[in-house]
């Protein structure tokens, strides 16, 4: 995974595009490249392995997210599953109003930055696509 690359060499923030899923449930997909689709639970259990192998201060996961609201649903309960106490929740301990807590006080969690783009058009209908556009190279 170039994920767990990403994070074994010491990245701190990876970017995920989340999208629908045939059978449910989210898919992490680079939508309209020539990348294939990876199951969600895949990717965020290569994560949580690796995140701090290398160094012990917070992760940040970068969300691009396409989902429905249905399978933003899943999405969420596949984060608390996979990270636990681990993830940075509004109202986690130590996260009170005021200053933001230092990386040294976030060592060992995984903070989530999160947006919604618009989905592509052929999601209306269900059916996701696993390759390049129409029409695409």
């Amino acid at each position: 995974h170039m994920y767990t690359r990403a994070l074994l060499a010491g990245c701190r923030c990876v970017e995920l595009d989340y999208w629908d899923g045939a059978d449910g449930e989210p898919i992490v997909w680079h939508g309209f490249t020539l990348t294939s689709s990876v199951d969600s639970l895949e990717v965020l259990r290569a994560i949580q392995q690796s995140s701090f192998v290398t160094s012990p201060y917070p992760v940040v996961l970068s969300l691009e997210v396409h989902c429905s609201a249905k399978q933003q649903q899943v999405l969420a309960l596949q984060l608390r599953a996979v990270f636990g106490a681990s993830l940075l929740l509004p109202g986690s301990e130590g996260l009170l109003p005021g200053p933001l807590p230092s990386p040294e006080q976030l060592r060992g969690r995984v903070l989530v930055k999160a947006s919604t783009g618009p989905s592509a058009p052929h999601h209306a209908t269900g059916v996701v696509a696993r390759g390049p556009p129409p029409g695409g190279a």
